[in-house]
């Protein structure tokens, strides 16, 4: 009996600590965070001029913060208008998924920011920046807020995600349902491999159905809206590299006239390739090895003549062994290179390869991975 009172004591003594703590008291609250006192870099009112290389950014520092509770601290690079500099127009977090002291922050964003922030493409306009600094729910902005001065880029503000050819110069018609896809090569840029006709004309498309946005390359060389339905054109019937920019409206327009496979232990092409249409390269012939004194060189890679000078296409993926009949398909991945060698970003040919009549393919269509193909008959 004694203890079925004492465990009925107990319940109720629990009962009354439980109910007698405040709910406020219960809920979990996150620690508070102290703000940034100093921003470092870049400096106040630099200057900058904003590049679509790849590898254009600026670097921005900061002083750091404190969580009252000790731990790790987030941080964000906060942006605003010129007018309103309590209103962040753009964020961005930090390097290392906001747990660093600094920002690598691309050119491209710099400029989607001083969009955000009004300022017209192609123009020099001032942000202002700042950082907040983030413990769980809560933050705290800096008290200081740096001018920046930037020149925009002069492309487009609105890019799209995907492009696409089509007119009566192109090798589909000028049925968009049939446009070619364009290949994204980095942010807001494109290429397409194709045969252009000198009769007609071509344009871009953002989508193959509905009412899409139309783009057409004009007389100045740059990508423009075709507002009134304009197109572009070649003077001559032939196999083109197109590649468009819309971060900077720049676009260049390539003649190929040959491709051929290039054998590396000759240094010259053995094996020409002739334009199949839509992207597509073929030829057949018999493929001899070079006899060396270490036994049967196989290296090759492909070689365009165009009108832009002797271009190279070898490996994505780095290789110096024949293909396993199990290769994946990565190992046949082409890509343009950056400059010409006799040995480098090549290939093996399988061993069966060597005296038997051969086709081989090259295949750069958007909307895959540029590759190859080798098929012994």
């Amino acid at each position: 009996m004694k203890t079925i009172i004492a465990k009925i004591f107990i319940a109720c003594s629990l009962f009354v600590f439980i109910t007698g703590c405040k709910k406020s008291d219960m809920e979990y609250k996150d620690p508070k965070v102290s703000a940034v006192d100093e921003l470092y870099a870049p400096l106040e009112n630099q200057q900058v001029t904003l590049s679509t290389q790849s590898d254009a950014r600026l670097l921005f520092q900061w002083a750091p913060s404190h969580a009252q509770d000790g731990q790790l601290v987030s941080y964000e690079v906060v942006f605003y208008k010129e007018s309103d500099k309590e209103n962040p127009v753009y964020r961005i977090t930090s390097d290392n998924t906001g747990k660093e002291l600094y920002a690598n922050i691309s050119h491209l964003d710099i400029n989607r920011a001083c969009a955000a922030a009004g300022i017209p493409t192609g123009e020099t306009g001032t942000v202002y920046w700042s950082v907040t600094s983030w413990r769980g729910l809560s933050s705290a902005v800096c008290s200081q807020k740096k001018k920046l001065t930037v020149k925009r880029l002069e492309g487009f503000e609105v890019i799209p995600d995907n492009v696409y050819l089509t007119g009566a110069a192109s090798e589909t018609g000028d049925d968009i349902a049939n446009a070619m896809k364009l290949q994204k090569t980095g942010e807001g840029k494109f290429e397409i491999y194709t045969q252009l006709k000198s009769q007609g004309g071509y344009k871009f498309v953002d989508r193959t159905s509905g009412t899409p946005e139309e783009y057409y390359i004009n007389t100045s060389g740059k990508l423009a809206d075709a507002d009134n339905n304009e197109t572009s054109g070649v003077s001559e019937t032939a196999v083109y590299r197109i590649t468009i920019d819309f971060t900077n409206k720049g676009t260049t327009s390539t003649k190929i006239t040959t491709m051929g496979v290039f054998f590396c232990p000759e240094n010259k092409v053995i094996l020409n390739l002739d334009y199949q249409g839509l992207g597509v390269w073929s030829g057949t012939g018999v493929i001899n090895f070079r006899q060396e004194s270490w036994g049967k060189d196989e290296r090759y890679k492909f070689q365009m003549e165009t009108s832009a000078g002797t271009k190279q296409l070898g490996t994505v993926n780095a290789t110096d062994s024949r293909p396993a009949a199990d290769a994946p398909a990565s190992y046949y991945y082409v890509r343009l290179l950056d400059q010409n060698s006799q040995w480098d970003d090549k290939w093996k040919f399988a061993t069966q390869v060597d005296g038997a009549n051969t086709t081989v393919t090259v295949t750069m269509k958007g909307g895959a991975p540029y590759t190859h193909t080798v098929k012994v008959n």
